[in-house]
């Protein structure tokens, strides 16, 4: 097999988050390091030939979805074109590709101009001869894949027209809070876990978008999925990942940017490179910054999954990932006391119930104190990698995967807590 094409499935090997992030940005990266700066990479939708499919088995996990074309996209873009790939539709891949079909992929990685459908990112060169012969198996309309950007229904235009950042930033959060809420709202309350707190999903999801898509310059993906067991979501940005994003943030009279990140780095006693290092502490230094804005976001997604809906949450930045279940359930509920009581005090300044200096002064209180539980969170963790790095929640990455990449598991069942 020509060495410049990439398999994305291979037999009984899932493609999913973990095989993503483990196995196959790897091979992402040995393509760059053994081949011409010049030559560009392909892919290919499997790697047997086409008449070697009886008896295979390929598998893709559907949330991994957007973290391949984030990927991809970054990829189309350092090339300045579309990418191969080839496609295979037999024995083996059908269900495959149909799956792909009917959630847009295909729409979303071509050339498509019908506004029925997605627009087009013109990621992938592929031959849609291959796209037919399905089997017609039944599959939810609201398993779709989701690219939410700037470019799209004249948002560029009209944020022009709007010269204050906190205005534009409104202005999208209600945009995407019409769109989160049709596109997820009916997963979101389908599953036990989840029902309660549709609201604030919707809410927290429209946020993170808004980030991606106002902060970070960046298109973001997304899919939410549910079977009989589990309802999982992920969103992925190739923007400029949490360190530089934080980096722009301005001093308040309650926070100072990187306080948090530089106490954790003077103790942090982990064998990793700068960079490394830099991006798994810029994952704690915002959820930091997050614990203390006046808008529910990533801190409160972590809480409202871990604590309220008993899943697992993953955040990826660059070359670090951070993962948090029930295990740590005790340090969670903590500091969600704690978040509890700042956004009671915003509320408290935005209604006229306090003066602005006592506003001052309590959320100085609460920064402390949230900052001294983060920072025993972050230490924790740090701790239990040392000991044992297979079960550990981190995850530390040589290949830099540029951008935010969240993903989320929820069982649908309170009795599967």
């Amino acid at each position: 097999m020509n060495s410049s094409i990439i398999p994305l499935i291979e037999n009984n090997v899932t493609f999913s988050p973990y095989y993503f992030y483990n196995d196959f940005i790897k091979k992402v990266a040995d393509f760059y390091q053994n081949h011409e700066k010049e030559e560009k990479i392909q892919f290919r939708l499997a790697l047997d030939s086409d008449f070697d499919f009886i008896g295979k088995n390929f598998f893709i996990d559907p949330i991994s979805l957007p973290l391949l074309l984030s990927l991809s996209l970054q990829l189309k873009n350092y090339h300045k074109s579309p990418l191969s790939l080839f496609l295979s539709n037999n024995y083996g891949t059908v269900n495959i590709i149909e799956f792909l079909y009917r959630s847009d992929f295909f729409h979303l990685v071509g050339d498509n101009k019908n506004p029925t459908f997605p627009l087009g990112k013109n990621i992938f060169d592929y031959n849609e001869a291959y796209l037919g012969g399905f089997k017609g198996q039944g599959q939810r309309i609201e398993h779709k894949i989701r690219c939410y950007s700037i470019l799209d229904d004249n948002l560029q235009l009209k944020l022009n027209n709007i010269l204050d950042e906190e205005a534009q930033r409104d202005f999208l959060v209600e945009h995407y809070t019409y769109k989160v809420k049709e596109h997820y709202g009916i997963l979101l309350n389908e599953n036990d876990n989840t029902g309660n707190y549709t609201n604030d999903f919707v809410e927290i999801l429209a946020e993170l978008i808004t980030n991606g898509v106002l902060h970070s310059k960046s298109d973001t993906f997304s899919l939410m999925f549910s079977d009989k067991y589990k309802t999982k979501f992920s969103i992925s940005d190739s923007g400029i990942g949490l360190y530089d994003s934080l980096d722009k943030k301005n001093n308040n009279h309650f926070y100072k940017k990187f306080i948090l990140l530089n106490s954790l780095s003077q103790t942090f006693n982990l064998k990793v490179s700068e960079h490394i290092k830099l991006s798994l502490l810029a994952i704690f230094e915002t959820l930091f910054y997050s614990m203390l804005k006046d808008r529910k976001g990533l801190f409160d997604l972590m809480c409202n999954v871990v604590i309220n809906c008993g899943g697992y949450f993953r955040l990826h930045n660059n070359n670090a990932q951070v993962i948090i279940s029930s295990r740590m359930l005790n340090d969670i509920q903590v500091l969600y006391e704690t978040r509890a009581l700042i956004l009671n005090t915003h509320n408290a300044i935005l209604f006229g119930q306090i003066p602005e200096k006592d506003f001052i002064i309590k959320m100085q209180e609460l920064e402390a104190k949230s900052r001294q539980q983060i920072i025993q969170l972050a230490t924790s963790i740090f701790k239990k990698f040392s000991q044992d790095v297979k079960f550990s929640s981190i995850r530390l990455f040589e290949v830099k995967f540029r951008g935010v990449h969240i993903e989320v598991e929820i069982p649908n069942s309170n009795n599967t807590k």
